[in-house]
């Protein structure tokens, strides 16, 4: 389990009562459609026209997500963990999507687990970025009087450059990613990338390091790339902006075979990850038929429990968005309580699709 959550209210206590709550869904899944709901406005209620009214759960997801909206794709990329960025990055995706953010309402609202489990999640993505923004490193980033763009482009190429993902970059990995030959700083050069670069020299004493490994943080990094490539001129995008970051990014990962597309080489496929990957084909399977012309998937489960349907059309919307289900993996791998939801939940939406 991931160490960020290992402070959590005992986790023992959500297992327990994901695992009761579960027997009760289990139960309730077990009757037609059609039942009487065991609480009004439950995911297991009779097919009904839903309220306009937000319940108070509903109304606190929405002040969690109004609160989020405040942070800037800068903030977010500031972050050093390589795993907060992935929660924060795939929450700033989902709540941008209607039909996500909806269904991720309706269980907020719905699944006590999931409400739980998500008001510890938002609190500790918050004080995260909170604490990151206090930091000299990102006061330092933001005096550069960059836009959020260059800051999100500067990650980009940070995390391609960082080989093995241990959240700075040294002079081996600058030479060996060829970043500065390819943004022309090495017309000149003869060192044949033998470890006695001259303009690796120059990125790396850029920045006066207060740790002796010689290694560069990422506001350390960007401040470099300022001062040094583009002579401070904050008028001028870092790495070419756009597609051309994209498109410098694929070349510095093809020229490093040890960088697999930004992600920690230091993850272990565990069971947890493949039952989680195993879910997603299943679940690219009942997409295909949802796609179909007469929609038969999505007209079946609008018929069967249009609350449920809610659900399903916004895990159809969040799995075309890798974002989201980059963060959903590492909330499944390392948070239990909200693994066992998640279970629970695929199972319904396995019953309303079939």
């Amino acid at each position: 389990m991931g160490s960020y959550v290992q402070g959590y209210y005992p986790l023992v206590v959500l297992a327990v009562w994901v695992v009761c709550t579960s027997s009760a869904f289990q139960s309730q899944s077990q009757r037609q459609w059609t039942a009487r709901p065991f609480h009004p406005g439950s995911l297991y209620a009779a097919p009904s026209t839903p309220t306009p009214t937000p319940s108070k759960a509903g109304a606190r997801f929405d002040a969690m997500l109004a609160d989020f909206r405040r942070h800037s794709p800068a903030d977010i990329n500031l972050v050093p963990s390589l795993r907060f960025r992935g929660l924060l990055t795939g929450v700033s995706a989902a709540i941008n999507d209607e039909k996500v953010s909806e269904a991720f309402r309706v269980l907020y609202e719905d699944l006590g687990p999931v409400r739980v489990g998500g008001d510890l999640i938002f609190s500790k993505l918050e004080r995260e970025i909170a604490k990151t923004k206090g930091t000299d490193a990102a006061d330092n980033v933001r005096a550069l009087g960059r836009d959020d763009s260059c800051v999100v482009a500067a990650r980009k190429i940070f995390d391609a450059v960082d080989a093995d993902a241990s959240g700075t970059v040294s002079s081996l990995e600058l030479l060996d990613s060829d970043l500065l030959r390819s943004l022309g700083q090495c017309q000149d050069c003869t060192c044949e990338k033998k470890g006695n670069c001259q303009s690796v020299a120059r990125f790396m004493d850029e920045i006066d390091k207060t740790h002796p490994e010689g290694e560069l943080h990422f506001g350390e990094f960007m401040m470099a790339a300022h001062h040094l490539l583009y002579e401070g001129d904050a008028s001028v995008s870092l790495f070419g902006g756009g597609d051309a970051v994209d498109d410098l990014v694929d070349q510095l990962l093809s020229n490093n075979e040890a960088v697999s597309n930004g992600k920690s080489g230091k993850e272990r496929a565990d069971r947890y990850a493949k039952r989680f990957d195993n879910m997603c084909e299943e679940f690219d399977s009942w997409e295909s038929g949802a796609e179909d012309s007469d929609s038969s998937v999505m007209s079946r489960a609008r018929e069967r429990n249009p609350r449920l349907a809610l659900v399903l059309e916004g895990c159809f919307a969040g799995a075309k968005k890798p974002p989201v289900v980059d963060a959903l993996k590492i909330l499944y791998v390392d948070f239990l309580p909200l693994r066992m939801a998640g279970d629970l939940i695929f199972k319904l939406m396995r019953k309303l699709a079939r």
